[in-house]
């Protein structure tokens, strides 16, 4: 029996509704749900697996990045 993706398959349901309702917040939850795993793993992905402790630099730079898209995406309506 093959074990159920639940989290991926409510991902999925979850950005089709941000593309279809405009919900700028909800790519800020989802880029956030990205960085928190990856810092303890010490591993990204773009494009490529980003390794910690082989790029370090390359790594703080990427996940940097969505922390910060993810911090302007979830408080973008406050600021408009």
């Amino acid at each position: 029996m093959k074990k159920s993706k639940w989290r991926t398959v409510l991902g999925l349901v979850l950005l089709y509704l941000a593309i279809l309702l405009n919900w700028q917040w909800m790519w800020g939850v989802l880029l956030l749900y990205w960085v928190i795993p990856d810092c303890s793993s010490g591993v990204t992905y773009f494009l490529e697996p980003i390794s910690r402790r082989e790029n370090p630099l390359l790594y703080w730079l990427i996940v940097g990045t969505w922390f910060v898209c993810s911090a302007y995406l979830l408080s973008a309506d406050f600021i408009s």
